[in-house]
């Protein structure tokens, strides 16, 4: 019988931890040094993934700014650096749920993370919202030639 006992890493005890407290407070400049320098952002509002610290910061802090009364609930471990948040907040007049997915590297730093959320309407809201704040710079970023 395989071993179903998780725990998650010490570092990454505290980044989650850290990233906890930083969403909902809309206190963004924590998640910064959370962030691997080579980061994936999956986004549920758009097709490819959002590579590297700076574009994914970007979009968290959008998220912040546009997402009220967010919170953050259960908590998921699948091994020492693996981790699904349950979160809630909201749009405007719209509620909505979600799921982070995080894959963290040896130092707790997120190297990947994926986003669900529902209902629908709420998801398109927030869509709407983040990439008016943040649609052009966010695919000058996209666009730019990766150095590694």
């Amino acid at each position: 019988m395989p071993n179903d006992n998780y725990a998650l890493s010490a570092k990454s005890q505290q980044t989650i931890a850290a990233w906890r407290r930083a969403l909902p407070s809309k206190n963004v400049e924590l998640l910064k040094p959370l962030l691997a320098e080579h980061a994936t952002f999956h986004s549920p509002a758009v097709q490819s993934p959002i590579k590297g610290r700076d574009a994914a910061f970007l979009v968290l802090t959008a998220v912040a700014e546009v997402l009220d009364n967010m919170s953050y609930h259960r908590t998921f471990v699948g091994g020492p650096c693996e981790v699904a948040l349950e979160f809630s907040g909201d749009v405007g007049k719209l509620h909505l749920t979600g799921v982070d997915l995080m894959r963290l590297d040896a130092d707790g730093l997120v190297v990947e993370f994926e986003v669900i959320m529902r209902p629908l309407r709420a998801l398109s809201a927030l869509a709407e919202a983040v990439g008016s704040r943040i649609g052009p710079q966010l695919l000058q970023m996209k666009l730019k030639p990766d150095p590694g």
